[in-house]
């Protein structure tokens, strides 16, 4: 957590020059790009990364390592070739063509980063993951702070992103090669095809949650676009990075740790009630202060730290504060999904979720401009603020529910039906 933290906060340094540098707009195409990359990546592995920290066997959890590597290059080939032959056929423009090269690469470098973060919980080399996340840090910054002073726009924080996290891997690929030679036997593709069918859980019911998470957030993306424009969407996606840091900061790495600590005990037949209580506890007494001060002084905060053009993306952190808060105490035991297998119940969850968030951002737009139209409602109704801060209750609503469901089944659930 501590190298994480450093990470962090040297990201949280840079971005206050970045934001003079570049425009609401080129953060808006930042955006799209890093969720589009997002869902080609957790798509390209099948999620049998995820099986690496649970797998019984080092040699078992090698072998689902390589097979997620072979999946992830067959995948990210399979689109790379359709992306060409639709320019192709549609006959864009060069630029497009650039893009999609980046974006495939970016998804190979995640692939990689997922891959080597996970193995590296199951080997608890957490100061492997500290120093990727450092040198990822510091490398990104660096990149776009240069390629902005150069003028380079949107092209330059895309670019800046894909080089930055390429340096980052290099431990992850070393950590991978000498371990090619411990668990020489985990090649057999005998062993590949047996154990793919043994964690089939993952492609068929943790995948589809996963993409369906990642492609609300990608649909989010090009309704925002569409209706309210990219310099609107720069700044919602602004505000939603700067609150979702935190989570990057100090949760992803607990709940790494407590997926690490839950799986232990759950294979050891123990209670993870404990452990989920505590955990929750660290996580509300980490997030109640930042979260409420942006809550209250979001848009005087950001104009201050970002400057006077993100006004208004210091208005949309203050109304995300506190759906964003639960967001943050939720992910990091969002594993017990797994450990506990109930995947099926939070893709449920994921399927309300996304019902709402589409409705709300693409049919409500509609119905509202139609009534203002006719002049049946006011058109302060059909405002962007207005429909975030309806989208927001309903989010922190169903993050509430999803807490009080992990205490009860940690707590309630006998541990020999999980």
């Amino acid at each position: 957590m501590t190298g994480t933290a450093i990470a962090q906060i040297i990201a949280y340094l840079i971005y206050p020059v970045l934001t003079r540098i570049y425009s609401t707009a080129d953060m808006g195409e930042l955006g799209v790009y890093t969720r589009l990359v997002a869902f080609i990546a957790a798509f390209a592995t099948a999620r049998y990364e995820a099986t690496l920290p649970v797998a019984k066997q080092d040699n078992h959890a090698f072998s689902l390592y390589r097979l997620s590597f072979r999946i992830s290059l067959i995948v990210l080939s399979t689109v790379f070739l359709a992306g060409l032959s639709y320019f192709f056929l549609k006959s864009y423009h060069f630029s497009n063509y650039v893009f999609l090269l980046i974006s495939v690469l970016s998804a190979y470098v995640s692939v990689w980063i997922n891959l080597g973060t996970n193995w590296s919980v199951r080997k608890k080399l957490f100061r492997q993951i500290s120093i990727q996340r450092m040198v990822n840090s510091v490398s990104v910054s660096a990149f776009r702070l240069l390629f902005g002073v150069l003028n380079w726009g949107a092209f330059g924080l895309i670019f800046g992103t894909l080089l930055g996290s390429f340096l980052s891997i290099f431990s992850f690929i070393r950590t991978f090669l000498s371990n090619k030679k411990s668990y020489p036997s985990a090649k057999d593709s005998k062993r590949m095809r047996v154990l793919a069918k043994s964690y089939k859980f993952y492609p068929t019911v943790y995948l589809p949650h996963v993409l369906l998470d990642l492609g609300v957030d990608l649909a989010l993306a090009a309704l925002i676009v569409e209706f309210y424009g990219k310099g609107v969407f720069g700044s919602y996606s602004y505000a939603y990075l700067m609150l979702k840091l935190p989570l990057s900061l100090f949760g992803q790495s607990l709940g790494q740790v407590f997926f690490n600590k839950s799986s232990e005990l759950v294979n050891k037949k123990q209670t993870v009630y404990p452990l989920t209580l505590k955990t929750l506890r660290i996580l509300f007494y980490i997030s109640v202060v930042p979260f409420t001060v942006l809550f209250f002084f979001g848009s005087e905060l950001f104009a201050f730290v970002f400057g006077e053009r993100w006004t208004e993306a210091g208005k949309i952190a203050e109304i995300l504060a506190p759906a964003l808060m639960l967001n943050f105490i939720v992910s990091p035991i969002s594993s017990l999904s797994l450990v506990l297998s109930k995947q099926k119940l939070m893709f449920g969850f994921g399927l309300i979720v996304a019902f709402f968030q589409l409705f709300n951002f693409g049919i409500i737009p509609l119905i509202m401009n139609m009534l203002c139209k006719f002049r049946f409602a006011d058109p302060g109704f059909s405002s962007f603020h207005w429909i975030l801060g309806f989208n927001a209750i309903l989010l922190s609503l169903i993050y509430v529910v999803i807490i009080m469901l992990f205490l009860r089944l940690t707590k309630k659930i006998p541990l020999n039906q999980v």
